[in-house]
């Protein structure tokens, strides 16, 4: 042909692709490079009329931060495998991982060495549906408490009924939705849904690619929350004639992502409702249900935002403060998608006026520790820190469990002793690299190497040499550490000895195993072990 269009992904792998595909075809004298962010005749015609040539500064980034990634993720496997003998699985480790590894560690030593604080909660009953709490200025989370040794003379004091001090009204707007992300969308699935990172990769994936002609979801790995142009015109036309003129918003929360290769998570047709989409593509349940978050998060996104009215009171009894207040949604906005539960209205009092008291109930507390990550939570702080990429924030979670470094608790990730001990040794030999400011720094840098503002021979000689020498001192002094096998609670039926657990290195189950092996061969399966792997279903 005489002539050839590359239209890889507009961002650094994109760009590396398109630069081995010059080479690898010899092309360099007959190619031409086009970009667009979405697959429409609008962006693809537009993209036809600017033809570049491959920008070398995108591959120079993309070629440093393969480089760095390889040399750590073989160098410091390859060491923990020398330090760290009755693994139960082969360790790893590498830039993003580690850092996620050092993530839940730290939260757990958070965990261990809290010390709760105990506190009061003091609720002025005035019938089995109205009550005001205390309102002592001092907050655990949302709810206001006294400290235990100030509680008794409370109690003494609050005898009669409740004055009314003050009245206010007022209105409040809900927040402004911002379409998805894949961080965005891992959280949610996560907290609303109870959905693991890899469940969600495996439906959106599915929605992306298994269904119709062009996908029910547009690419689901992006880190950007723009939304096209095209799809805005279709989504308010299909929001106004189905909720109405009045709810579209004139303006969308969202914003181009660190490399904005592709647009925000949103569906491909906004006139397919998730139950349409049920019907006509028998989704399974756990497609429909990414598949319903995503929708309707991507409508809201174009709606105005509900508004509230809210009342409260502000009451005394004997020189203490209560309050009380509800509100009441007076403009529903985006939750004409969702529906809404009403609350209970408040009665109406004036001020000045005297409410009788039922009851005052004091109830005891004690402060919490603060909470484990989850994989949405998880993903969000990577997100958030600058470590990372869209691409890569599932599989580097699936990796701490792969590798038996957390258990999942519930959906709480708990580190095990085995991932304990890499991010001890990891930290203590590599504490400037394994850390997350770092990590960011170096995330930026390749940034700046895309856009021609920094020298990527630099950054990799920057860091080899700081890399070089830790890795050295740690060969030579990094002590040897034996895991202690983990009791599987009964003993061998053959000769007594206590059962160990072991990993199947390959499937990822648990067994059991004697402790007297070699010379006692026997082996059970563990009945509570469930695959680790699962194939993915085809469509």
């Amino acid at each position: 042909v005489d002539e050839v269009l590359i239209a890889t992904d507009p961002d650094r792998e994109g760009e590396a692709i398109a630069d081995n595909l010059v080479e690898f075809l010899k092309i360099e004298d007959k190619y031409h490079r086009i970009r667009f962010n979405e697959i429409t005749k609008e962006a693809i015609m537009e993209s036809l009329s600017n033809q570049t040539k491959v920008d070398e500064d995108l591959v120079k980034s993309q070629i440093a931060r393969r480089i760095i990634d390889r040399i750590i993720g073989y160098k410091l496997s390859g060491l923990m495998r020398k330090k760290i003998s009755g693994s139960p699985m082969s360790p790893s480790a590498g830039r993003v991982q580690s850092i996620a590894l050092k993530l839940v560690v730290e939260r757990e030593k958070l965990i261990d060495a809290f010390v709760p604080t105990e506190y009061v909660t003091a609720t002025a009953i005035i019938n089995d549906e109205v009550k005001a709490e205390f309102n002592s200025g001092n907050y655990e989370g949302n709810k206001p408490w006294i400290k235990p040794d100030e509680a008794e003379t409370i109690k003494k004091d609050l005898k009669g009924a409740l004055k009314v001090e003050s009245v206010n009204v007022s209105k409040r707007n809900d927040a402004k939705l911002t379409p998805l992300k894949q961080a965005a969308l891992y959280k949610k699935a996560d907290s609303s849904l109870g959905m693991s990172s890899r469940s969600v990769q495996r439906a959106a994936q599915n929605l992306y690619e298994g269904y119709g002609d062009g996908g029910l979801i547009s690419y689901p790995r992006t880190d950007s929350t723009r939304l096209s142009d095209n799809f805005v015109k279709r989504a308010k036309e299909f929001i106004s004639k189905t909720y109405g003129a009045d709810v579209v918003s004139g303006e969308i929360k969202g914003t181009a992502g660190a490399q904005d290769a592709h647009e925000a998570i949103r569906p491909t047709d906004p006139s397919l409702t998730p139950a349409r989409a049920r019907a006509l593509f028998n989704l399974d349940n756990a497609e429909f249900k990414v598949y319903e978050l995503i929708y309707n998060h991507t409508l809201m996104s174009l709606m105005n935002v509900p508004v509230r009215e809210i009342l409260r009171y502000d009451l005394s009894e004997n020189g203490h403060e209560f309050k009380m207040s509800s509100s009441k949604v007076i403009y529903e906005g985006y939750l004409k998608v969702i529906g809404y539960s009403k609350n209970k209205e408040l009665p109406v009092y004036r001020e000045g006026e005297v409410i009788p008291v039922k009851d005052y109930v004091f109830e005891d507390h004690a402060t919490k520790p603060p909470a484990r990550y989850n994989d949405g939570s998880l993903i969000e702080m990577l997100d958030n820190i600058g470590v990372g990429r869209p691409s890569t924030f599932s599989t580097t979670v699936n990796i701490l469990k792969d590798r038996a470094y957390v258990d999942v608790e519930g959906r709480a990730l708990k580190p095990t002793d085995f991932g304990k001990l890499v991010a001890e040794k990891l930290l203590t030999a590599f504490p400037d690299i394994i850390e997350e400011t770092y990590t960011a720094k170096m995330e930026k840098e390749l940034d700046e190497i895309a856009e021609g503002k920094h020298n990527y021979r630099k950054l990799l000689n920057d860091f080899w040499q700081l890399f070089e020498e830790k890795m050295l001192t740690a060969t030579q002094e990094l002590s040897v550490t034996k895991l202690a096998a983990i009791p599987a609670g009964k003993d061998c039926p053959k000769c007594g000895s206590p059962l160990v657990v072991r990993t199947n290195k390959k499937d990822k189950t648990r067994f059991f195993a004697c402790s007297a092996f070699p010379e006692c061969k026997h082996t059970e399966s563990d009945p509570t072990s469930k695959r680790i792997f699962r194939r993915w279903k085809k469509k």
